[in-house]
């Protein structure tokens, strides 16, 4: 089931006609804001549901609103009405996703055209329509926390498709990077079940199944434990002084590895060797020597620090297999040569654009190049680099609709990399 499609249905034209009217605005202008909410609170919600506390809380909320979708066509019509649905969702926006409010009202009127007034009171709307909704779903289907949890992860393939131009700023605002490639429902009877082992043994359980509880065998076992403590310390002892000899052993090859690695990746320069003496007058003539390495264009630049900031480079060798996130193999040398390097500047702030044309239906190339992006980017993190140093955008095919210059386009499949700070 799609929950972008319910809400849709339940925010129809004649509805969205109403809230326009009422806020002397153009319609035009309260769907674009309304979509963006949309897919904004469902983001955080997705985020959200990811917790345990979370999940339980929207499930409450869910329950516990007063209103119900069959009840917005009459509530828009008057304003009193519409002003206390608007409140309520306010405070479920303030209880279930507190302090996201003020960002994503700033980045709807940017891109609605709306004041940020309206904005304001459309984020309250747009939560309580969203609950409701997600009441009826409740109801509808029998669901409980977990398996509302679970609904509100399988709505990230359509996020992505309610407004595709806001998709970046949306991840990014929202913070749901990482749950576009990967979403886990919490468990609270694990949760539950841990609780229980954990509770403190009757005096009148024995400790071990079979086992009589009688005080001369308690005494036997008290010295037991003590003899299993003492043998685990001699142990830890003898591990540590092992682990100490087997550091020593294993860092030459460790550095060996490195430098190798590194030689391959052309991050290193070249080692400039002395040449032997020769004699002059048996020799014969020197060979023009072959290159060795190639240099790094990006270290290059980084490295003249007369060169300005916002130069992009194609990421070469950087690939996807078709119509997925999947890494080619051949991409990894360059990523991690990458990231080595981010680590060699930890001033370099850089910004990932990725292009796709491989997309196959229901998937589109703007939302397939969105997830590779920030996949991609998930790379870089898991490799050491913070997150804020790694900006990302996907741009689909690179084709613009509106160009009207008449020369060909050419749907793209590549990633670039824009330095934004050196």
């Amino acid at each position: 089931m799609n929950l972008f499609a319910s809400l849709k249905e339940t925010l129809s034209e004649g509805i969205v006609n109403q809230i326009a009217v009422q806020n002397n605005e153009k319609p035009e202008k309260i769907q674009k804001a309304l979509d963006a909410f949309s897919a904004s609170i469902v983001g955080g919600l997705i985020k959200r549901a990811s917790s345990e506390s979370g999940m339980k809380l929207i499930f409450a909320q869910a329950q516990n609103i007063a209103f119900t979708p069959e009840q917005l066509s009459k509530i828009v019509k008057t304003s009193a009405e519409l002003e206390s649905f608007k409140s309520s969702g306010e405070k479920i926006l303030n209880t279930v996703l507190p302090g996201f409010k003020s960002p994503v009202c700033s980045m709807v009127t940017k891109y609605s055209g709306t004041k940020n007034s309206l904005a304001s009171a459309l984020s309250g709307i747009s939560m309580s329509v969203i609950i409701t909704v997600l009441k009826k779903i409740v109801s509808d289907k029998q669901l409980n926390a977990e398996s509302l949890a679970a609904f509100l992860g399988e709505q990230r393939e359509s996020l992505l498709t309610v407004v595709p131009d806001l998709n970046d700023r949306i991840i990014e605002t929202v913070g749901i990077q990482y749950l576009l490639h990967s979403f886990e429902v919490p468990r609270a009877e694990q949760q539950m079940t841990v609780a229980k082992t954990t509770e403190p043994i009757s005096s009148k359980q024995p400790f071990l199944v079979g086992v009589e509880d009688r005080g001369l065998e308690r005494t036997n076992f008290k010295w037991v434990g003590v003899g299993l403590i003492t043998v685990a310390l001699l142990g830890a002892g003898a591990v540590y002084f092992w682990n100490q000899q087997q550091t020593t052993t294993i860092t030459p090859a460790a550095e060996i590895e490195a430098d190798t690695l590194a030689e391959a990746r052309t991050i290193q320069e070249p080692i400039e060797k002395k040449p032997a003496t020769i004699d002059t007058a048996t020799a014969p003539p020197p060979a023009t020597p072959a290159a060795t390495s190639v240099e790094n264009p990006m270290e290059v630049y980084l490295a003249d620090k007369a060169l300005p900031k916002g130069k992009a480079f194609k990421f070469e060798n950087v690939d996807f297999e078709d119509n997925t996130l999947q890494l080619k193999a051949s991409a990894n040398a360059s990523v991690q040569a990458l990231a080595d390097l981010l680590k060699k500047y930890p001033t370099a702030q850089i910004k990932l654009v990725a292009y796709a044309n491989d997309a196959k239906p229901p998937l589109t190339n703007k939302v397939l190049s969105v997830k590779r992006v920030y996949a991609l980017k998930d790379q870089f993190v898991k490799s050491g680099i913070s997150f804020v140093r790694v900006d990302a955008e996907g741009r689909g095919t690179g084709v613009n609709p509106k160009n009207t210059t008449g020369s060909k386009q050419v749907a793209m499949r590549e990633v670039w990399v824009r330095f934004v700070q050196k």
